[in-house]
């Protein structure tokens, strides 16, 4: 899982004069659909809406935890830069080999050599996507983990002893021991994407495999010295956001896409790669990313109705959209109007993150007591009802329920901590704590004895925090107001801040105790955590100590055995490690669980291609206007 860190309520489809989209955490995916009205239309422009206020901000694929989010790599990146293996069939959680570049891997020597066949494809430039261009990733990867969103310690590369091209279409990885081989695929291999060698380079004038380097021609990322300097001039580039279109590097793509245009606003467009020649390829002749201000401001355009025909010049007129949570009572007068709604839910879950290393804060947090008592304040299914339209499902696992997929247990429906403010008050009385509904409760027992506050909990301290979220989301803004109010009737006063994405993205981070970073206590994304691209839910990469996407810097010995398990359970015990993992991180509350939001999308009833994928991945190519 990355943090597809992640999403708002619903999906945008945008088209002029005819067109579609969608935006986080649904997305338009694999899967045709019938046609309606006719054959398919060649051609056309497609415009699909962004998430107001959160343009594309970064193109290169290796990308750090500061840049990593929706926004950038399942609508921008992969739409030019594939990933080694392509998941989500449709709307079904799992590998899709047939949209993959590599065959599937093959597993020898009792799960500890990986060898991958790469099928034969090639970059927008004529060269092939080669076994040296995985290589390529891997070493940057290395020497660079810490600017890797997805880097978990001991994880990948560090689990690889070595790694080698066999041949120009085959890799092979040796690994430090066996793994899963359901898992060391869907988490490992999955965070590969193959790089053209023209990248390697530190400098835009530097060597390169394409304009030569001194005899024996030695890359400058076979080194780690020369894979860190690689990093750091590719880095710098891609925060040049006005180079996007026009860059030699960033024109060289092996996806269905190139991008010709980016403005200051984020308006994006796109070109088929004509080079292309994996499967799907584009029906539409552009496709493009609109901005918006607001969610309003998408939801007026849509309101003026669906355009017809198959796209076209003039201004862009919104086809389909994505419905802000307040606005889906209007869903009827939308399909009178001719719209195709369709709810949708991504496969991760939900959450707000607790700071166990702020230094007021993180002491209380700590007590798995008091997390128990806090998560009875998360009235999930009143906050479904009443903010999110009945759109969404509630969370009580890191693994999801929904939709259906092999990895959740039962329990992965049951509620270990419901709604309950009488539950939440006897927990806090019980270890040590004046309880004053409407006021603000302190510790008038402290120490680490039974019925004691506990350790590092001064005596007088009291239950007051501050909780940052993201501001724009309405549903959002309702249910953080609506937890402060639950939570003043047990005495806990939360202080709410709302912050921009670009805010909540820099700030909520792992931080060292004693640092100022660790100045925020409470922290909500405004999104979820989409399993992409570790996509099998074992958590290693939100829950292991030590990792970036762990961004509360919870620790708990027992959880990261459990993990561990996960990852090197033989086939034959592998669901059982999985289920002891995601029970005791259920009740173990590394973070506060509340609902996910659904998706209700909306096209218009001539597109056709859109069904979502269950990762979030992006795919216009499949997208086509009928008559």
């Amino acid at each position: 899982m990355r943090r597809t860190w992640l999403v708002a309520l619903a999906v945008v489809a945008a088209a002029a004069l005819a067109g579609c989209g969608a935006s986080a955490p649904a997305r338009g995916g694999a899967g045709s659909g019938g046609a309606s009205g006719g054959g398919p239309i060649r051609g056309g422009t497609a415009y699909w809406a962004e998430q107001p206020l959160e343009p594309p901000n970064y193109i290169f694929p290796l990308t750090s935890g500061a840049y990593y989010s929706n926004e950038n790599v399942y609508d921008f990146q992969t739409l030019m830069y594939r990933p080694l293996y392509w998941y989500g069939n449709a709307d079904r959680p799992g590998v899709d080999y047939a949209l993959s570049l590599g065959d599937a891997p093959v597993y020898t020597d009792q799960n500890t050599v990986v060898t991958i066949h790469l099928k034969p494809t090639r970059w927008s430039d004529g060269e092939r996507v080669s076994a040296r261009d995985v290589i390529f990733w891997i070493n940057l990867l290395r020497a660079n983990e810490a600017d890797w969103a997805s880097f978990v310690p001991g994880g990948f590369p560090a689990n690889l002893i070595s790694y080698r091209a066999v041949n120009t279409s085959t890799v092979q990885l040796r690994l430090d021991r066996s793994y899963n081989p359901i898992w060391f695929t869907d988490n490992e291999l999955s965070q590969i994407t193959p790089l053209p060698l023209a990248w390697d380079r530190t400098s835009a004038r530097g060597c390169s495999a394409e304009h030569g380097c001194p005899p024996p021609r030695t890359l400058p990322d076979a080194t780690s010295s020369g894979a860190r300097a690689v990093y750091a001039f590719l880095n710098a580039q891609a925060k040049d956001l006005s180079t996007y279109a026009t860059s030699p590097l960033w024109r060289i793509v092996d996806g269905p896409w190139r991008l010709t245009a980016l403005t200051a606003s984020g308006r994006a467009t796109f070109e088929p790669n004509r080079r292309y020649d994996g499967p799907h390829r584009p029906h539409l002749a552009r496709f493009v990313e609109l901005p918006f201000t607001s969610e309003t401001a998408e939801l007026a355009l849509l309101e003026t109705g669906p355009a017809r025909g198959g796209g076209g010049p003039g201004a862009p007129q919104i086809s389909a959209g994505y419905l802000p949570d307040t606005a889906i009572p209007q869903a009827p007068a939308l399909r009178a109007r001719g719209y195709r709604l369709a709810p949708f839910y991504p496969y991760g879950f939900d959450y707000f993150e607790p700071n166990f290393n702020n230094p007021t804060a993180g002491p209380i947090f700590r007590k798995l007591y008091f997390r128990q008592a806090f998560q009875h304040l998360v009235n999930q299914p009143g906050w479904i009802h009443a903010y999110y339209q009945g759109l969404g499902v509630p969370t009580y696992s890191p693994v999801p329920a929904q939709p259906a997929n092999p990895y959740a247990d039962r329990q992965a429906r049951t509620n270990p901590y419901p709604f309950s403010v009488s539950a939440s008050r006897a927990i806090l009385t019980a270890h040590g704590w004046r309880v004053r509904p409407g006021g603000l409760s302190t510790c008038t027992h402290p120490g680490r004895a039974r019925g004691e506050c506990g350790a590092g909990i001064h005596p007088g301290q009291a239950l007051r925090f501050t909780l940052m979220y993201p501001d724009g989301m309405s549903y959002t803004d309702n249910a953080m107001v609506d937890l402060q109010s639950v939570a003043r009737e047990v005495g806990i006063e939360l202080t709410l801040q709302q912050r921009t994405t670009a805010t909540i993205d820099a700030e909520i981070e792992p931080c060292k105790t004693g640092s100022p970073a660790c100045a925020w206590q409470l922290g909500q994304y405004g999104s979820a955590w989409v399993f992409a691209p570790d996509h099998y839910p074992s958590g290693e990469e939100i829950f292991q100590t030590g990792a970036l996407g762990n961004v509360g810097s919870y620790s708990s010995r027992r959880v990261d055995r459990l993990i561990k398990a996960t990852t090197t359970a033989p086939a034959s015990r592998a669901t059982r490690a999985l289920d002891a993992y995601a029970n005791a991180v259920r009740l173990q509350l590394p973070d506060f669980w509340q609902p996910s939001p659904g998706t209700l999308e909306s096209f218009q009833s001539n597109l056709r291609g859109t069904t979502p994928n269950a990762y979030g991945y992006l795919t216009p190519e499949e997208w086509y206007f009928t008559r």
